[in-house]
């Protein structure tokens, strides 16, 4: 799936003036705003929450690399592929200052979507937004607000080196169900089976559009999880 790397947004604030930024035409606008790589060694979550204060989209100059982990502004999906590193836009800084109306997780294997969660975006902080209630439509047909999970949290349960994790019910490990897990390590004490990797990250999402059951280990495995806003 290609998408070019776009932003037409004006922050206004305590800065006293306004930046504004060209944007070329995006595949139903969705802007990509966070990139990552299966078995990179990279820490996600570390990488989402990290600001790149040497790019500072106000000055109007912004020294924003792949090699330093920043998603340059009007960068191509495409010329992103070859990359393992873990990328973060620096419009992430200004999350509530973008009038942001959805956003995207999207799983990706070889070029391809095999999974995916739409959510409000509307008065979120880059937090938030992963959340139940704010759920719009999912490649999952039992994701949805009425669903029953006991975590649906981007960081809660760091302690299992889970992150941008919903699960629906633990019960022991032969008995924990869910439908999406960023596995960081299993560097931990009683770790499940389904916790194990030979390299870390991995982005584990359950198949067949259904709920499934971990220690089983019937869940996919994707290359690529993307993370992208639409914004008003």
């Amino acid at each position: 799936m290609s998408y070019i790397f776009c932003v037409a947004v004006t922050l206004f604030g305590m800065f006293g003036f306004a930046l504004s930024v060209e944007c070329n035409p995006c595949k139903e606008n969705w802007v990509l705003i966070f990139h990552a790589t299966s078995g990179s060694g990279e820490d996600v979550l570390k990488a989402w929450k990290t600001r790149h204060n040497n790019c500072d989209l106000l000055s109007g100059i912004c020294p924003c690399s792949t090699s330093n982990g920043c998603l340059p502004p009007k960068a191509r999906f495409e010329t992103l592929k070859s990359t393992t590193k873990t990328l973060r836009s620096p419009y992430i800084n200004y999350w509530n200052s973008l009038n942001i109306n959805k956003v995207k997780l999207e799983l990706n294997t070889r070029g391809n979507t095999v999974a995916f969660i739409e959510f409000d975006g509307k008065d979120s902080n880059y937090l938030n937004w992963f959340d139940n209630s704010r759920i719009l439509s999912s490649s999952w047909t039992d994701v949805h607000k009425s669903q029953t999970y006991n975590v649906f949290s981007i960081d809660k349960e760091s302690r299992f080196y889970r992150h941008f994790y919903i699960n629906k019910s633990y019960g022991g490990c032969p008995q924990d169900v869910g439908w999406l897990a960023v596995k960081e390590s299993a560097n931990f004490t009683r770790a499940c089976d389904w916790d194990k990797h030979s390299t870390y990250p991995q982005f584990l999402y359950s198949r067949n559009g259904k709920v499934t059951k971990w220690n089983d280990m019937e869940f996919g495995k994707a290359d690529v999880l993307n993370i992208y806003v639409q914004m008003g």
